[in-house]
C-alpha cells in the first residue's frame, strides 16, 4: 500500500420508529472497511451485525443499517472489540433512551 489513509467510522445517529431502528453510519476516513456493530436492546440483549464494505467501495459516505428495535435500543457501538485501527473512537458509541 502506498497511501497513508485513515479509518474513521462514526455513528451519525439512531432513529427508532415503530418496530425498527435506523442506524446511520458515516465513513469519515478513506479506508473502506466493513462496519461491525453491537446493538444493545432495552431488554439487555446485544445483537451483533456486520454491515458490508460495498457502500464505501461505491463511494458512499453514509450508510443506514436497519435492525428490529425489540422494545427499544439503548446503545450502538462500532467495533466494540476494537479490532480495527480507527483514528477517533469518541464517535463510535451512541447511547440513548429505550424509545419505542
Amino acid at each position: 500500500f502506498f497511501e497513508d489513509w485513515r479509518l474513521d467510522q462514526a455513528i451519525a445517529g439512531v432513529a427508532v420508529r415503530g418496530d425498527s431502528a435506523a442506524i446511520t453510519v458515516e465513513d469519515r476516513g478513506l479506508v473502506p472497511m466493513p462496519v461491525r456493530l453491537a446493538v444493545t436492546h432495552a431488554d439487555g440483549s446485544v445483537e451483533r451485525i456486520e454491515a458490508p464494505v460495498d457502500p464505501w467501495l461505491q463511494g458512499a459516505r453514509r450508510y443506514v443499517v436497519t435492525v428490529p428495535a425489540r422494545g427499544g435500543v439503548t446503545k450502538v457501538e462500532i467495533d466494540p472489540e476494537q479490532q480495527f485501527p480507527d483514528v477517533d473512537r469518541t464517535n463510535q458509541v451512541w447511547t440513548g433512551a429505550a424509545a419505542r
